[in-house]
């Protein structure tokens, strides 16, 4: 390049460094803070108050993970328009003078497989997040954001447009050696780090910034931003407009080959496919070439075109600053948030094809920006709140898992027929077993949900296959009091923070189910049969109330779409308890991310819980209401054998029933187990603080007991022992 001539501007602004949550507890970007340019709004909540933190949607007792507010994006340099672009993957609006696009996010893999030979690609160099065109007074705007943007010479950017909409003017073949097609190119806009080109029908190459444009690679923004003076390019009409990325040749003049097709496409991602060209999943986890809504771009980039793939650009709309809603479809569509953690760039280049269990369940999907896979039923009115399924995905698999081939065994029961909005979390990768910075996507993920849509916060249910039935579990005991049931599908289990799996006496846990309706199920032939076994015992054992299924002859892959609707069936209509009698509550200690927002230290109306030994392997607290404790329960076992659609079940079920009344008092009886502190709240626990209320404590050891009646409170010290004391708030 000619150095005399106009070069482009680089903004450098600092990178972010590696920031978890627990260094930005004090931020107001991370707790308090508007979310600016995100396309929705913020969710706000002080993470002490220990309730949903004025989130409609969310219940009370949520983690502080869970209300943080949305952290922005950096804005780039050099685009005056609106941040609000659409949250729905493969969809667009207008706004106030630009047209916003957002992408599919991890798609960059070309005609299936592509990979990257620089490192600093980070496995994801040629992906585009969203673009954007603009018009304001004598300029046009081209804008690019890139979901990785480490070395921002690696990347680079193709408009192909048709300026008069026919496709019988112009020329097919791009140029720049994309190496690939489409009808009707009259001019090509070329962009990278290291300059601008506007490239006619006919080859001819105008260098845009000796013309008068103007370049902004913003490293932070992550954006290529290009504006145009209409003298070097006249805009006006409607025109169809295409956009494909791939690595820059070394002059950042042309697309260079990938590492496996030398002599074909050069292309690694094209954008504009919109929600109807990508059919998610063909056929159990897919391939790479489905698993990332990247199926009709595989397709195409085979045959080398890019054809089908376009946005339809009013200039005459744009100059007068039409603006269109937020895309929201129903059904199945994928939609992004902002992370409040920063894990870096990129991703680990072999998650994107299933390879069984990776080596180890750290994070491999760093990015700022995570994908999550979303169902809204078609009755779906924001007027009645809907009830929210939480679905957690196999290992292997990732936030499409369920959208394959049986999608309508388990969307159409689970969340079409009930009328819930179900969520499917990346959590970081394909075999995280959402624990550490994949449980907190679980947490963000659920906030930004409730933001954006009218969720009932009594009617959470939370279920996964495999490593995600493994997760449901850990859920499930850790916070009973934030869902109404539970769906344990071929993945019994537990997983610690330490990645630690089925210690000896996990199963304890079960006791935390106590108020939890719970459903589980496997084959005989399952590799997850013995674990759901020894969960179910132990559920049993503990007189938790669930339902168990066992199909005969049935495998472990079966259940990507087997016995969703009986599960459906049994958690249909069930709210969460609020107020239940008794509270058993059993942890390990530090077993929790409270630096990332994520506390082990509640269940319903016993809170500020902590341990006194942190060494030992429970924690447990027994807490008993005698003012809501009206009724005696039996469990009650029932054994059946069923025909479900074919296929011989053995089925139990445990229920609670009633056999008698008890007599109420204003009194609470604790037990404590290596605790050292305990809050009771006692409004919720029904007792009137009016009224003389006595409380008998039976502790192991030192212990700090703080009782809670709104604005009366108390604090007690015991020691080993028991004790009860009467009208501790005079």
């Amino acid at each position: 390049m000619d150095l005399g001539s106009p070069q482009p501007h680089v903004s450098r602004r600092p990178l972010r460094a590696l920031a978890l949550l627990g260094a930005l507890a004090l931020s107001t970007s991370a707790w308090g803070a508007t979310a600016v340019g995100t396309g929705e709004p913020a969710a706000a909540g002080s993470p002490a108050d220990g309730g949903g933190g004025g989130v409609a949607g969310l219940p009370d007792g949520v983690p502080p993970a869970a209300l943080a507010a949305e952290p922005a994006l950096p804005e780039p340099d050099g685009w005056p328009f609106s941040e609000d672009f659409p949250r729905t993957s493969g969809t667009h609006r207008l706004d106030d003078g630009a047209l916003l696009w957002s992408d599919w996010l991890y798609d960059d893999t070309g005609a299936g497989r592509y990979s990257y030979e620089d490192p600093d690609a980070v496995a994801n160099g040629a992906d585009i997040f969203r673009a954007g065109i603009g018009l304001a007074g004598s300029r046009s705007y081209w804008r690019v954001d890139w979901n990785s943007l480490v070395d921002p010479d690696l990347p680079i950017a193709a408009w192909a447009l048709d300026v008069d909409d026919d496709a019988g003017t112009g020329t097919a073949e791009w140029p720049a050696d994309a190496r690939v097609s489409s009808p009707g190119v009259d001019r090509t806009l070329v962009v990278s780090s290291r300059g601008a080109w506007l490239i006619g029908a006919d080859g001819s190459r105008t260098d845009l910034l000796d013309a008068g444009a103007e370049l902004v690679v913003d490293v932070e923004a992550r954006s290529f931003v290009l504006s145009v003076p209409r003298t070097a390019l006249r805009v006006n009409g409607e025109w169809r407009v295409r956009l494909a990325a791939g690595v820059a040749n070394e002059a950042g003049t042309g697309f260079a080959a990938p590492p496996e097709a030398a002599g074909g496409t050069r292309v690694y991602n094209a954008a504009f496919r919109d929600r109807e060209d990508e059919p998610y999943l063909v056929g159990g986890f897919g391939g790479m070439e489905t698993r990332w809504n990247n199926g009709a771009q595989s397709a195409a980039l085979t045959e080398g075109t890019v054809a089908d793939f376009a946005l339809d650009v009013d200039w005459r709309a744009l100059a007068r600053g039409a603006t269109t809603p937020q895309p929201r479809p129903t059904g199945f569509s994928t939609r992004w948030y902002v992370s409040s953690v920063d894990l870096g760039q990129g991703l680990e280049p072999d998650v994107r094809e299933p390879q069984g269990m990776p080596p180890d369940n750290r994070p491999r999907v760093y990015g700022r920006v995570q994908p999550y896979a979303i169902y809204v039923p078609t009755g779906y009115d924001r007027r009645s709140p809907a009830p929210l399924t939480i679905l957690l995905h196999g290992g292997g698999g990732n936030h499409n898992s369920y959208a394959g081939t049986g999608a309508g065994e388990l969307y159409g029961p689970m969340c079409e027929d009930r009328g819930s909005i179900c969520i499917t979390p990346l959590g970081r990768g394909d075999g995280t077993w959402f624990i550490n910075e994949a449980e907190l996507d679980v947490w963000e993920v659920w906030n930004r949900v409730a933001v954006t849509y009218s969720l009932d916060p009594e009617r959470t249910v939370v279920a996964g296959h495999s490593m995600g039935g493994v997760a449901t579990t850990r859920f499930a005991a850790t916070h009973p009091d934030l869902f109404a049931a539970a769906g344990i599908v071929s993945g019994g289990g537990y997983i610690n923070t330490d990645g630690v799996r089925s210690q000896e006496g996990d199963q304890l846990r079960a006791e935390n189910l106590r108020t939890l309706r719970t459903f589980l199920d496997a084959g005989t032939e399952d590799i997850a049969l013995e674990n759901t076994l020894q969960w179910e015992d132990a559920i049993r054992a503990a007189g938790s109330p669930y339902r168990a299924h066992y199909y005969d002859g049935a495998t472990h892959g079966d259940f990507g779409v087997l016995g969703w609707p009986e599960l459906a069936d049994y958690v249909a209509d069930v709210p969460r308890e609020v107020r239940p009698p008794q509270v058993m509550f059993r942890w390990q200690p530090g077993d929790e991310r409270a630096d990332l927002g994520m506390p082990v230290d509640r269940a319903y109306w016993v809170s500020e819980l902590d341990e006194r030994d942190p060494d030992a392997r429970w924690s447990r607290i027994e807490a008993t209401s005698a003012a809501l404790d009206d009724t005696e329960y039996e469990p009650r076992v029932t054994e059946e054998s069923l025909t479900i659609d074919g296929q011989a079940v053995e089925a139990r079920e445990l229920r609670l029933e009633p056999v008698g009344e008890r007599e109420t008092a204003n009194a609470v009886s604790v037990d404590l187990q290596n605790v050292a502190h305990a809050r009771i709240d006692l409004l919720t626990a029904g007792l009137d603080p009016d009224r003389p209320i006595a409380v008998r404590v039976t502790s192991d050891g030192a212990a700090t007991l703080e009782l809670d009646a709104g604005g009366r409170r108390t604090t007690v010290s015991v020691t080993a022992g028991s004790r009860t004391f009467v009208d501790l708030l005079d």
